[in-house]
């Protein structure tokens, strides 16, 4: 049965996306919280190669971008690891 509810869960969050970009049409260019715009991102191309190849130096970071690198997928949790790795520390926008 934990598979129905799985499933479940992945359908709302699906629809939840489906929604999200029907009542905000523009949130893959401009972020929902409009404050966020003014943000100084740092274009720092050196960090960002670093990232995508995992040799950023941080061992969780590292060994989820080079399982990406190596499978094509990597779990849900390290998603969001990498990804706020990416924006909050090295202050790099995601887009």
């Amino acid at each position: 049965m934990q598979h129905c509810a799985t499933f479940r869960r992945r359908l709302a969050w699906r629809d939840l996306a489906y929604w999200s970009l029907w009542r905000f049409p523009d949130l893959p260019e401009r972020p929902f919280r409009r404050y966020y715009e003014s943000q100084a991102w740092h274009h720092d191309q050196a960090a960002l190669l670093a990232w995508r190849k995992g040799l950023t130096g941080y061992p969780l970071v590292d060994a989820a971008m080079r399982q990406l690198w190596a499978l094509g997928w990597m779990p849900n949790y390290m998603r969001h690891v990498v990804a706020g790795f990416l924006v909050e520390y090295l202050n790099i926008d995601w887009r």
